[in-house]
């Protein structure tokens, strides 16, 4: 007998020996949800009646971040305006009739505020509600009559 065939023949037995299933193979599965510990809520007013031309630290509108289950925070949201420094703070929004219109802001907030994640503003004695103005730029700034929209994110903050 040739020594390939007798190795084959001496194999054989070996794997025939293993165990398989011999039924349907079954899977479970869960869906593991966390769920969020609070909510959060933001709120935009402009101030009515503004007149194009110039401006300087004028509050062009005003916010309301709320946030229930821990400290709110909030930031620009990134698709609505264009950043103009590191911090994520000062802004540029394009006019909606003419996208070659821009106007120079930023927003303050009167409770002590640390930066979280960049672009986030937190407030740093875990308050649940901040309130916020949106002004124009410091320096006289010409204005162009347009729309200019102020969109405002906000979040409950982790620690």
């Amino acid at each position: 007998m040739n020594k390939t065939v007798l190795a084959a023949a001496l194999c054989l037995p070996a794997f025939s020996l293993q165990a398989v299933p011999i039924s349907s193979i079954v899977t479970g599965t869960a869906d593991v949800v966390f769920r969020e510990t609070g909510t959060a809520a933001v709120t935009v007013t402009p101030v009515s009646a503004l007149q194009a031309g110039i401006h300087n630290s004028r509050v062009i509108a005003t916010a309301v971040a709320i946030a229930t289950g821990g400290p709110v925070a909030y930031r620009w949201s990134p698709s609505g305006s264009e950043a103009r420094d590191g911090s994520g703070n000062q802004r540029t929004l394009t006019g909606k009739s003419f996208s070659d219109n821009r106007l120079q802001v930023s927003s303050v907030a009167p409770a002590t505020l640390s930066a979280g994640y960049p672009g986030w503003f937190v407030a740093d004695n875990g308050a649940g509600r901040l309130d916020i103005s949106v002004l124009t730029a410091a320096g006289n700034q010409s204005v162009a009559a347009d729309t200019y929209v102020v969109s405002l994110d906000a979040a409950v903050w982790g620690q």
